[in-house]
């Protein structure tokens, strides 16, 4: 089979998964499911688990565009360097399964081959929810570079191509969120069809003008923020962190605050209260992962409360 067919292929196959999202259980219908559950397989990343991850945890995959539209939403490769930008997970399908990155490139490097993902401040991903408008960096990598396709299956249902010519090594193409809908990408150079990436582009609504309630801690008015809950309380409690910072902070499902903002330093530690004499669950989202735990609360009594990434709420 030549490389064309190859790529005509595939394309049909993500045109058909794409038009099956609400298919049945148990088959295959979003692209990076199987990539996760091989490399599960293989002894890499975590078992699959269902539901879908917040929206919050698409936030570092974009930036709000400003200025006029670009006349291209889809950018020709420049040549990347990940020096300084190593993302320390990788995520792959929808339901964001994560996989270390060391332990994802010494499986990339034995198989070879072409691969392509979103760009994040600290992860890479193969799906991301962001609203019309926004900008994105790609990441393309080809072991040998030279002249190939971009696909794009845009959501009006059309098959879009680049040509573009491809770097060895790190390729970064830049994405304009211009069309609401799901955009499927994937490139190809010879015979070596890349995986696919997902972008869900959503409507985007400025959040119109409220008279504040409470000044502390400040807020934002891009991207739209969670207005923290009152901290009065009867009882002190101090979040402590030695190699989480930056972290938020939920009591009995209400947002508190940002670790590190709004005057708060960031120095891993996070205090608020609560009233006394009753149970509360706490839970803290460091941006990937959350750490939840109900717990009893003496008035007046402070409560120091330990978490650190990968374990279990402590006392």
């Amino acid at each position: 089979m030549n490389k064309i067919s190859i790529s005509i292929a595939l394309i049909v196959f993500l045109m058909g998964s794409a038009a099956a999202l609400d298919g049945q259980p148990g088959v295959e219908l979003r692209p990076g499911e199987a990539a996760a559950e091989m490399l599960f397989n293989n002894g890499i990343g975590e078992p699959w688990v269902g539901g879908n991850p917040p929206d919050s945890i698409y936030s570092q995959y974009y930036s709000m565009y400003r200025g006029s539209a670009p006349t291209n939403h889809i950018e020709a490769p420049k040549k990347g360097d990940i020096k300084d930008k190593t993302p320390t997970t990788v995520y792959f399908s929808y339901q964001m399964q994560a996989v270390p990155y060391a332990q994802y490139q010494t499986y990339a490097t034995y198989t070879g081959g072409n691969s392509l993902w979103i760009q994040g401040t600290s992860s890479w991903t193969q799906y991301a929810k962001v609203p019309q408008g926004s900008s994105l960096s790609l990441m393309a990598i080809s072991s040998t570079g030279g002249n190939g396709n971009l696909y794009e299956i845009h959501p009006d249902g059309k098959l879009y191509k680049n040509a573009f010519y491809f770097y060895p090594g790190y390729n970064q193409i830049g994405f304009y969120a211009d069309s609401i809908g799901q955009h499927i990408l994937l490139f190809v150079i010879g015979d070596q069809v890349s995986n696919s990436i997902v972008i869900d582009v959503t409507s985007y609504y400025q959040p119109s003008y409220q008279q504040p309630v409470q000044t502390y801690p400040p807020t934002q008015t891009l991207p739209p923020v969670i207005t923290p809950s009152s901290t009065y309380g009867d009882t002190p409690v101090t979040i402590v962190s030695q190699g989480m910072r930056g972290y938020q902070v939920f009591l009995d499902g209400n947002y508190m605050g940002k670790e590190g903002t709004g005057g708060d330093p960031l120095d891993g530690k996070f205090s608020f209260s609560v009233v006394g004499n009753q149970d509360h669950n706490i839970r803290v989202y460091d941006g990937q992962f959350n750490y939840p735990k109900t717990m009893y609360f003496s008035k007046g009594v402070q409560k120091i409360i330990n978490v650190e990434p990968g374990t279990t709420v402590y006392i």
